[in-house]
């Protein structure tokens, strides 16, 4: 816009100048700068750049050749810099058949304009380029920070499933043996004992010894079962990952072995997607029919190769669904996708 401005200012300052001096007649100068114009603009429009130059040299050698068209040379000098750089210089030339003080001075007031706006046109250029280079920075520190929040619930949910398994044991070396222990003494007890009420006193002890063993082992379970919510903790993971979505239709109660390693198995999918893949939309599907369970894991992602390198991740994947026996499939003809058919347990 800059530029056409220019353009029309320069070919009215040289139309009136020409009509004060009153040297050419009104209706030829009308015509003689509206070709000018025209000619400037169309160096301006032409895309390819020998033809640029080409056109742009014939104009100066025009004039050179017609000095008495040198009230013309002005409307070659807009964007005369910014389109040939150096060579825009040649345009002085026609200054020396016929020299004109007032034209030089338009001339030259003109380059130096496109030499100022070409500088400024760079910064801008710079200035864009470094604003690309920011987005692109804080999209990578965004990545980044996802994916350290997806280890550090991984990391939380090992050293948690850790701590269960650790108190597990110890209710298991420490209290079930104790208990299974004072059965077994109570049981010889009550076998080589002959009175009767004693007898049948250690029975009742041993039983009630025997239920409270049972109650601790419910709770223990329902604890666990009860602490890992599936679709929760899917949602959690899934909730600082934009374009992210779950899709969760499951009526059964699943044993916590099952949620624990589907989550995994999750859990895994979307580190590789927040680290390898170019996608921008990750969806998770865990739907129940009467016999399966259907896991379908997938982004939009690009594949660049055919072959699909088999990292740590996705060789967990399969690791966890071999020793499940699930079925696992791979697809790469939309994005990148992963299903597991996951059969029910009777």
């Amino acid at each position: 816009m800059i530029k056409i401005i220019l353009h029309i200012i320069v070919a009215l300052f040289v139309s009136f100048y020409e009509f004060e001096q009153g040297h050419i007649a009104t209706e030829l100068i009308v015509l003689e700068v509206l070709l000018g114009f025209s000619y400037s603009m169309l160096i301006n429009v032409v895309r390819n750049q020998k033809a640029k130059t080409a056109l742009f040299v014939s104009g100066i050698l025009f004039l050179l050749m017609f000095p008495q068209y040198i009230h013309l040379l002005p409307l070659l000098a807009p964007s005369a810099f910014l389109n040939f750089g150096k060579l825009s210089f040649l345009i002085f030339i026609p200054f020396f058949s016929n020299f004109h003080v007032l034209y030089m001075l338009l001339v030259g007031f003109t380059l130096l304009w496109d030499i100022l706006l070409a500088g400024k046109e760079e910064e801008i250029v710079d200035l864009k380029k470094d604003k690309y280079d920011l987005v692109d920075d804080v999209n990578r520190l965004s990545r980044s920070i996802d994916i350290l929040k997806v280890e550090k619930e991984r990391d939380e949910t090992l050293t948690l499933q850790d701590e269960r398994n650790r108190i597990s044991r110890e209710i298991h070396d420490s209290a079930g043996h104790t208990f299974s222990a004072a059965i077994l003494n109570l049981k010889a007890l009550a076998m080589t004992s002959k009175d009767p009420e004693i007898k049948e006193d250690l029975i009742v002890l041993k039983d009630t010894l025997e239920k409270g063993l049972q109650d601790i082992r419910r709770v223990m379970y329902n604890l666990r079962e009860s602490s890992f919510d599936l679709e929760n903790k899917i949602m959690e993971l899934l909730e600082p990952v934009e374009n992210s979505n779950l899709t969760y239709r499951v009526e059964s109660n699943l044993s916590y072995g099952d949620k624990y390693d589907i989550f995994a198995i999750v859990r895994e999918a979307l580190t590789n997607y927040l680290k390898h893949s170019n996608g921008e939309h990750f969806k998770v599907y865990l739907v129940e029919s009467e016999q399966f369970l259907v896991l379908k894991i997938e982004d939009d992602g690009s594949i660049q190769s055919k072959e699909i390198q088999e990292g740590l991740g996705l060789y967990s994947i399969k690791k966890k669904c071999e020793e499940r026996n699930w079925k696992f499939n791979l697809m790469t003809e939309r994005g990148f996708a992963i299903h597991v058919l996951i059969g029910k347990e009777k």
